[in-house]
């Protein structure tokens, strides 16, 4: 064998390589561009659930000072219809934890919205027995701070997969 064909068999070798090198880099830039894209997907939907919590939330809020101000019927009906989907989200949040801290979030959201139903429901059975109409310190005494702290575990659980991303 001549020096000539020594040196086209090893430049040969050497471009297989550097071939299989590119195809498995490839490979691998492809399975992590995938990843990553699953991973902004999934921190999105938790996004997305917990801003539209706070949006049912502030409605339902809205639903309660109606009911302050006299028009129970529509408040009533406006905090149920906005309970369905704030629990609908909740839902989504609690099927999509992904990221360290998320699962203890989405638990203490739960907790506090058990609490501002339940004060709801004491709301409501207080407004059936009062003869005079309730009092705005009621609300900023006992509703608004469980209101306060379920928005802002909802914008901590928004915040927390914002940087995630």
């Amino acid at each position: 064998m001549t020096l000539k064909k020594k040196i086209l068999i090893g430049y040969g070798v050497v471009f297989v390589l550097m071939g299989l090198v590119v195809v498995w880099a490839v490979t691998n830039l492809v399975s992590l561009g995938k990843a990553s894209d699953a991973i902004l997907r999934e921190n999105y939907r938790s996004i997305l659930a917990a801003e539209n919590m706070v949006d049912a939330l502030e409605r339902q809020d809205s639903g309660v000072l109606l009911i302050f101000l006299g028009d129970s019927e529509r408040g009533i009906n406006q905090f149920r219809e906005n309970e369905a989907v704030f629990l609908q989200w909740l839902a989504r949040a609690k099927d999509n934890i992904t990221i360290r801290g998320e699962a203890e979030l989405v638990r203490s959201i739960e907790a506090y919205y058990a609490k501002y139903r339940q004060e709801f429901s004491v709301l409501t059975d207080l407004r059936d027995a009062a003869k005079p109409p309730l009092q705005l310190p009621y609300y900023e005494e006992t509703i608004s701070p469980l209101f306060a702290e379920v928005r802002e575990s909802c914008i901590r659980l928004r915040h927390l997969n914002e940087e995630t991303m």
